[in-house]
């Protein structure tokens, strides 16, 4: 059976690849990788997780191999955002975190995802020296009881550190302040009622729907999307609140829905931060988004005069360059952004935060800072499909997209085409279409955008015929 990291770590189908043994070995590797960086002192690794069935079960697990390796484990005392981990991380100075999730896939899976000392995604060198590692050795596990009486397994709360690292950064009070009504989804996650309890004692309410942990994520796979909040949607008309905020299952990725129940698709999401950023925090720097990511972020920045740099799809990408440059903020196309000054990773319910502090600092409804922004911007309609095909039928797309790359797509002439992660046709107006492969899943992920609606449908049918043809 083979492992394999895609774009944000390890996940698989429990009881199938994901499996008790297999996270000993991936454990194993992690080990293995961080002994022959840090050599033979002592070391010390956060394990968190978040509320998917026997995450605690496996991150136990996780924390038996470590110690097994003379590594000291110190398990979170519940679940927990991923962020949390990285914070954590990064205050007690450790070297590595592990966290148990799947993010936003379906309840079926669990992952592994590895953060770095500086709190972000594991690069793309760390996780080859990982994956060059499994199976190399023999699985090395002390029992959590003997490991706990060694003091190689302590569990702490990690939820207290988290909560003053996001009251650092955000302005609370100036939300607390503002006279707005919330609607928090977190999709039965780990995102809990946080958001909610922060802006307890003010002026701003904030309600807070699915918010009791369930393994089965109400039968809905909890990504943050707008096929998937149709119940937040639903709360923000009959309490006609101002925002509607929804986290993933780990809650680093965030949904925005707006008072008409609209849902802003990321790309919006993360231009409303960056003229927040530049405009009231004052801050400066490159701007990275993804390959998959809206033409509206790069008109923004080049408006206000900011770098802007494509990556491919994964926010380690973003978080390497966020450390090696001056970057102000990165986003990705799943609703995956970070920001200067905060960690070089990305966290729903601080981005969800700031959405309200750009609002409570421009004394404007959501309604208002879209329509401004797309009086600039231009107005950008986006889509995605994503279709179950067999391996086979994958290879033969990409070897025909890279073999004979379509002139036009739905009528359109194609202007350029970008091989940076996947296929990447691009309009003479700026419209594009992407293929590319899930890094996690089965999946041809088919991305659309373009600046007028009707041609929206027209271009992601025309990609989805042209994925399906044999």
């Amino acid at each position: 059976m083979t492992i394999t990291f895609g774009t944000e770590g390890w996940r698989a189908v429990m009881a199938e690849e994901f499996t008790a043994g297999n996270v000993r070995i991936v454990t194993q590797a992690i080990s293995g990788h961080l002994r022959a960086r840090t050599g033979r002192g002592a070391l010390t690794v956060a394990v968190g997780y978040d509320t998917r069935f026997l995450s605690d079960y496996f991150a136990r697990a996780v924390c038996e191999v470590l110690a097994g390796n003379g590594i000291r484990a110190v398990l979170s005392d519940r679940a927990v955002p991923t962020c949390a981990v990285s914070r954590y991380v990064v205050d007690r100075r450790l070297p590595a975190g592990i966290m148990v999730t799947a993010s936003h896939n379906p309840a079926a899976y669990n992952g592994i995802k590895v953060k770095e000392s500086y709190g972000g995604s594991a690069t793309s060198e760390t996780v080859a020296s990982i994956e060059r590692r499994l199976g190399e050795a023999p699985v090395k596990r002390t029992p959590a009881d003997e490991a706990a009486r060694l003091r190689r397994l302590t569990t702490d709360a990690f939820m207290p550190r988290y909560l003053q690292g996001i009251t650092r950064f955000i302005d609370l009070a100036a939300i607390r302040r503002s006279r707005r009504r919330v609607i928090v989804d977190s999709m039965h996650g780990a995102g809990g009622r946080i958001i909610e309890t922060l802006l307890a004692r003010g002026r701003c309410r904030a309600e807070t729907i699915r918010a009791t942990p369930d393994p089965l994520f109400g039968g809905q796979a909890p990504e943050p999307i707008a096929s998937h909040l149709a119940p937040l949607a639903k709360a923000i008309r009959a309490s006609r609140a101002d925002l509607g905020i929804a986290t993933d299952g780990d809650a680093d990725r965030l949904g925005i829905v707006g008072p008409d129940g609209v849902w802003l698709n990321p790309g919006q999401v993360m231009c409303i931060l960056l003229l927040h950023a530049v405009a009231v925090r004052g801050a400066r720097g490159a701007v990275v988004k993804t390959v998959s990511n809206t033409m509206m972020i790069n008109r923004v920045a080049n408006a206000l005069g900011l770098k802007l740099i494509e990556v491919p799809v994964g926010f380690k990408h973003v978080a390497k360059l966020m450390l090696t440059q001056d970057i102000l903020i990165g986003g990705e196309e799943s609703g995956g952004i970070g920001i200067a000054g905060y960690l070089p990773e990305r966290d729903g319910i601080v981005n969800g935060l700031l959405v309200l502090e750009a609002m409570a600092a421009r004394k404007q409804k959501l309604p208002a800072i879209m329509r401004e922004l797309e009086r600039r911007f231009g107005r950008w309609h986006y889509g995605r499909r994503d279709l179950h095909l067999t391996m086979p039928q994958v290879d033969r797309l990409f070897a025909r997209l890279r073999r004979a790359t379509p002139g036009r797509m739905a009528g359109l002439p194609v202007a350029q085409v970008n091989t940076l992660d996947g296929v990447k046709l691009i309009g003479r107006d700026d419209s594009w279409l992407l293929f590319r492969r899930s890094g996690t899943e089965p999946i041809v992920r088919i991305y659309a955008e373009t600046p007028t609606q009707a041609h929206l449908p027209r271009l992601l049918s025309f990609g989805v015929t042209l994925a399906q043809a044999r």
